[in-house]
């Protein structure tokens, strides 16, 4: 997750309305010096002061944003999430803090408003790179196929090349079942970047899924052999299941677990080997 202060410059630059405001102002670059020297609890109670001392401050709502960001190192999510709607019900269109509030509703699992969150984004900066790419992934999650393409399409046009963009157009193709595309897009991908695991990780999981069992096995063999990580020995094994080839699979998963894989974590896979 992103972790912003906000503004900086501009909190430091602003001078308190109020007959207090070389004491707010004060308290104000206080608080911004703990959280930059990670004096967190320090830092949450002055910005605490800061808001009690001029609730009507215009400049409160960078102060709640900057609360919540030191809320959430805390690890106290609820209250950052609290200090950052407090921030945007006084400025609505503060790209900062939904970029936060976004990335914490994903974290927390709750992809609706999280999506409420990237779109206000674009209304305000119909190019942002991160929101365009989270609003697609959870349209492709929600079977919005269409409005996803065009958010990829987006992306991919203030930013050709996107590497993430390309893989969601090769990933929307394999949902839409159409493989031949997917295929073709990875295959693009992976003359760029043939040096990435993950991408025929990718290719393999698409391959798996149209039954091109063969494909997906070189795929995670590339993976691995690139990585040297023995999980693609048990994606493997899982393809040989998918064969029916429990003897073949039970022998990558030993494999994986003599380089370095748990055997407990995969004690259901062997259970289906037998």
């Amino acid at each position: 997750m992103r972790l912003i202060v906000l503004f900086f410059c501009i909190l430091s630059g602003l001078v308190g309305f109020a007959q207090n405001s070389e004491t707010y102002q004060a308290l104000l670059d206080s608080a911004l010096q703990a959280s930059s020297k990670n004096r967190l609890p320090q830092a949450e109670m002055l910005y605490k002061r800061v808001l009690e001392m001029e609730p009507s401050n215009p400049t409160n709502s960078l102060v709640w944003g900057n609360l919540g960001s030191v809320q959430y190192r805390l690890g106290n999510t609820q209250a950052a999430l609290q200090s950052y709607t407090m921030a945007l019900n006084l400025q609505p269109k503060l790209v900062p803090v939904l970029e936060q509030r976004a990335d914490l509703y994903m974290e927390m699992n709750d992809k609706t408003h999280a999506l409420f969150d990237y779109s206000a984004i674009l209304d305000v900066d119909p190019s942002h790179e991160q929101a365009l790419l989270g609003r697609a992934s959870l349209r492709m999650e929600q079977r919005m196929y269409q409005e996803a393409q065009l958010d990829l399409e987006t992306l991919l046009y203030h930013y050709p090349q996107h590497k993430q963009g390309e893989l969601g157009l090769a990933i929307l193709s394999q949902k839409q079942e159409r493989y031949k595309e997917s295929a073709e897009r990875f295959a693009i991908l992976l003359e760029k970047y043939p040096n990435d695991p993950t991408l025929y990780e990718a290719r393999g999981n698409m391959e798996r899924e149209a039954k091109l069992y063969e494909l997906a096995l070189l795929d995670y063999e590339e993976a691995g052999r690139i990585s040297k990580d023995p999980f693609y020995n048990v994606m493997q094994a899982l393809v040989y299941l998918d064969q029916g080839k429990k003897k073949t699979a039970r022998i990558m998963l030993d494999r994986a677990v003599r380089g370095g894989e748990s055997y407990a974590s995969l004690k259901d896979i062997y259970l289906k080997c037998k």
